[in-house]
C-alpha cells in the first residue's frame, strides 16, 4: 500500500488542528492494506511537554524501536503527524478485533495521557480522539468495529511466548467507539468486513495469523513457516514409506501412492492458500481449501494455531 500521505487533511478536513512533523512523509516502513485502527495512550507524566512525546515516537524506547505511531494526539486536543509508513506501535494482537493482525495493516495513535485512573480525559482531548478516529475510519473505508484499544489488542494474561500486555487506554472503548459511530451520523463504512459473520471474520484473523506467523514447530519450541512446516511434513512421509519396507511389494506399492498423494497435498496448500488470499478469495474459499486437510477439525485447530 502507498504511503498514508493524506493523514494530515484528512484530519483538517474534520476541523482538526493538525502539526506536521518534520519528514514525516517519509517516516516509518512498508506498509500493507491498512486494515484497522489501534487506539494508545503514551503513559507519559502530567508533566510531559508534546516535544518530549514526540521525541520518543521519533527515536524509540526500550520496547520499540521508532517510529513508534504515525499520530499523536496532544492534551491541547491538537494532532500531530509523524509518520506515513509502517510503525512500531503493537505486536501482532492475540485478543480484540484486530486478533492476529499486527504493524504492518494497522494504524497507530499516540495519545498524550498517563494512562492512570487518576487523570480523566478531558473533553476537548477525548472529542479530538473521538472526530480523528471517525474521519481515518471513513477514508480509510474500515467499519468501526475494526478500531481497537492497546489493551484490547494485547490484554492480560498473555499467550505463551508473548510477555507485553497493555492497558491503554484506559476509556471504555466500547463507548468510544458508539461515540465515532455517532460521529460519523450513520455513514456506512467497511461493508465488506461489517457484513462478514463473527465466525467468518475469526476465519479471516486466524488465516492472516497463520500465514504471518507460521505454524507451532514439530521439533522444538516455536513456530516455523508454512513451507518449511510442509517440507517437514513431507519428510515424514517419505521416512514412514523407507520404514514399511518389510511389507510386501504389492501392499507397499499401493501405500507409497498413498503416502506420495498425501505428501503432494501438503506440499500444495502453503501455496494455494497463499496464492487465494492474493487472489481475493473470499474467507469462505480460503476456509475449504484449509479443510480439505484439517477435514471437520478445521475449526477447532486453527484454535489451536491461534491460541497456541
Amino acid at each position: 500500500m502507498a504511503r498514508l500521505l493524506w493523514l494530515a487533511q484528512v484530519l483538517r478536513d474534520a476541523g482538526l488542528t493538525v502539526h506536521e512533523v518534520p519528514g514525516w512523509k517519509t517516516r516509518g516502513g512498508s506498509l500493507g492494506e491498512i486494515r484497522g485502527i489501534t487506539c494508545h495512550a503514551t503513559a507519559g507524566g502530567l508533566n510531559s511537554t508534546d516535544d518530549g512525546e514526540i521525541s520518543t515516537l521519533l527515536h524509540g524506547s526500550s520496547t520499540a524501536p521508532p517510529p513508534i505511531a504515525q499520530l499523536y494526539l496532544s492534551r491541547t486536543g491538537h494532532w500531530h503527524v509523524v509518520a506515513s509508513g509502517k510503525c512500531n506501535h503493537n505486536r501482532v494482537g492475540w485478543a480484540g478485533p484486530n486478533r492476529g493482525f499486527g504493524n504492518s495493516v494497522l494504524l497507530g495513535i499516540e495519545a498524550q495521557h498517563s494512562n492512570k485512573d487518576s487523570e480523566r480525559w478531558t473533553e476537548r482531548q477525548y472529542t479530538s480522539y473521538v472526530r480523528g478516529v471517525a474521519a481515518l475510519a471513513r477514508r480509510l473505508d474500515i467499519p468501526v468495529s475494526r478500531i481497537a484499544g492497546h489493551k484490547e489488542h494485547q490484554p492480560s494474561p498473555p499467550p505463551r511466548g508473548q510477555t507485553s500486555t497493555k492497558t491503554d487506554p484506559t476509556f471504555d472503548m466500547k463507548k468510544f467507539r458508539e461515540d465515532v459511530k455517532k460521529s460519523l451520523g450513520g455513514a456506512k463504512i467497511g461493508e465488506d468486513v461489517e457484513d462478514m459473520t463473527p465466525e467468518q471474520a475469526s476465519q479471516l484473523r486466524d488465516s492472516h495469523w497463520v500465514l504471518a506467523k507460521g505454524v507451532p514447530s514439530p521439533t522444538g519450541p516455536g513456530r516455523v513457516p508454512m513451507h518449511v512446516w510442509a517440507d517437514w511434513m513431507t519428510g515424514a512421509v517419505k521416512a514412514l514409506a523407507t520404514a514399511v519396507s518389510h511389507i510386501d511389494e504389492e501392499t507397499k506399492k499401493q501405500l507409497q501412492k498413498d503416502l506420495d498423494t498425501i505428501g503432494t497435498r501438503i506440499e500444495g496448500v502453503p501455496g494455494e492458500v497463499l496464492t487465494a488470499v492474493s487472489a481475493g478469495e473470499t474467507t469462505e474459499q480460503i476456509a475449504a481449501r484449509l479443510r480439505e486437510i484439517l477435514g471437520d477439525r478445521a475449526a477447532e485447530v486453527g484454535s489451536l494455531l491461534v491460541d497456541g
